[in-house]
């Protein structure tokens, strides 16, 4: 139930413009600065699964419990194995979502709550030069 949730966010999120699908655009997102959350497939082959893991010190990783031609079709694609999402209130949103399907998704769920908080606070303060 709480995977359909997030396959539609998902959705929406690459309907809006917000969603990098596959690991080249993902990991391209990931070195400009702007992924807010990574979402895999669990049926991810494991250099993949290697590949984006590596970037969890940055970036919060989810693990859906749905393959990913489901994945793929929740987005609108023939398949996606792996996807990151650049704004962090529809991270946040997909996360609470998914915080319930196991231990290591709600810390990544945390971690985005945590960014989201620091974020929002910093909304409207100048720089000071």
């Amino acid at each position: 139930m709480a995977n359909d949730a997030a396959l539609g966010l998902l959705g929406l999120s690459r309907r809006a413009g917000r969603l990098a699908c596959g690991e080249d655009q993902v990991y391209e997102m990931v070195q400009t600065g702007k992924c807010r959350a990574i979402f895999m497939a669990k049926d991810i082959g494991d250099a993949t699964r290697r590949k984006i893991m590596c970037h969890d010190e940055k970036v919060p990783v989810f693990i859906l419990e749905t393959e990913r031609m489901n994945l793929g079709h929740a987005i609108g694609m023939n398949g996606c194995a792996v996807c990151a999402v650049n704004d962090i209130g529809m991270a946040n949103a997909i996360a609470d979502k998914l915080k319930s399907t196991s231990d290591k998704n709600a810390m990544a769920a945390q971690r985005v709550l945590e960014k989201k908080t620091r974020m929002d606070s910093r909304k409207g303060k100048k720089k000071k030069k």
